[in-house]
């Protein structure tokens, strides 16, 4: 063989073996939330909320927390071995894996003095590779637009709930105070059904992706 065909076949070689390494790298390059997936692979459960009439489901992840608010991570300072998991989009609220389970995460970044506010994470399917939500607290509640104020402020006593706000997006459309995580879903769920109420819905923070 001469010295010129050696030449080629080894930048022939090299050339394979370049590209092989750069498929291999775009392989390996993964979205927050296939991340996110590969990070929690414990099973998800379901639970119901509701858009207007209709019945949604989103899947609670056991190993991931939300943090909203904190100035300092009270998460990450109170639960061992919590991960912070990268996203596209912060606006004030972190993500953490955490090994021992959410439910329990929570119950000991409680315990200690904070400003931050925690709740479990969800998907909007049962893989963790769905877009994820959480419930950094509040339900936005509609009730009947014919009501006056007088009306609004008996069913608020009534139900023993607290108004934030009101939005102007229609007639008679509330933030109803709750605390974050669970208690707004199951707050959302249970206000709905009083009378007065056309429809409710969680106060839902969702990932922002691009995909």
């Amino acid at each position: 063989m001469n010295f010129t065909r050696l030449t080629s076949l080894v930048l022939a070689l090299a050339t394979c073996f370049a590209l092989s390494a750069g498929a291999a790298a775009m392989g390996t390059k993964k979205s927050t939330t296939d991340q996110t997936a590969s990070a929690s692979s414990a099973k998800l459960q379901p639970y119901t909320w509701y858009d207007g009439d209709r019945a949604q489901t989103a899947w609670l992840d056991p190993q991931l927390v939300a943090e909203f608010d904190g100035k300092s991570s009270v998460v990450k300072n109170a639960v061992s071995g919590a991960r912070q998991v990268p996203m596209q989009e912060t606006r004030g609220v972190k993500i953490w894996q955490v090994d021992g389970g959410a439910e329990q995460a929570i119950a000991k970044a409680r315990a200690v003095p904070s400003s931050s506010k925690l709740s479990p994470v969800f998907h909007d399917g049962p893989s963790a590779g769905g877009r994820m939500r959480a419930l950094p607290g509040n339900v936005i509640v509609f009730l009947n637009p014919n009501w006056n104020q007088a009306s609004v402020e008996e069913w608020a006593a009534k139900n023993k709930v607290e108004i934030a706000r009101k939005l102007e997006i229609g007639p008679n459309v509330y933030v109803v105070k709750t605390g974050p995580g669970l208690e707004a879903l199951d707050k959302a769920n249970a206000l709905r059904t009083t009378e007065g109420v056309v429809s409710t819905t969680p106060n839902w923070w969702q990932e922002v992706t691009t995909r």
